[in-house]
């Protein structure tokens, strides 16, 4: 059965939301997927994004988890990439924050054009999650933790432009709109 819905007709994406997978999910439904069984990218790119991963992680420490989105999470049979956004705890991400070398690499790992120039083709956003955790804190004057409001306002646009798609020719009945995947670490 299926962990995915069936990808919308008009548009070819997934319906809006986000769909929670593991690793060896996204594998199974978005690579070795019946659909996909004649893909000449899908598979190299799914490698190239693990090398691509396990380089953020060995250089933080830690990733949270991920969201995909773009061609990959679609219909399409040979997409030219995939779009990731890293989800980095807080304390990870501060901790390396002052650190010029990690600063630089990171910088590299999240620009399209140096991934490419690596032989990967993954496009790459490193996002800092907030450090404020109870849920009862967010609406609360000074009980947020200091730069959490630009931390939920980055996650915020982010998960809106994961929600969009481009036009498909000639349709007016679609929103234009498509979920993507949270990958679970």
């Amino acid at each position: 059965m299926p962990l995915l819905p069936p990808f919308l007709p008009a548009t070819d994406t997934l319906p809006p939301g986000r769909f929670p997978l593991s690793w060896a999910d996204v594998e199974t439904e978005l690579v070795k997927g019946e659909r996909f069984t004649g893909s000449t990218t899908r598979t190299a790119i799914f490698e190239e994004w693990k090398y691509h991963f396990t380089t953020v992680e060995a250089l933080l420490g830690a990733v949270s988890r991920m969201w995909l989105a773009g061609s990959f999470v679609s219909g399409k049979i040979d997409p030219g990439d995939v779009d990731v956004t890293y989800l980095i705890p807080h304390d990870v991400y501060d901790a390396h924050e002052t650190d010029s070398d990690v600063a630089e690499y990171l910088d590299n790992l999240g620009t399209r054009d140096w991934c490419v120039g690596q032989g990967m083709r993954v496009d790459a956003y490193i996002l800092r999650l907030p450090e404020t955790a109870r849920f009862r804190d967010l609406g609360v004057t000074g009980a947020m933790a200091p730069g959490d409001r630009e931390v939920f306002y980055q996650l915020g646009l982010y998960d809106e432009i994961w929600q969009r798609c481009r036009a498909t020719p000639g349709n007016t009945q679609s929103d234009n709109r498509r979920g993507y995947v949270e990958v679970l670490l």
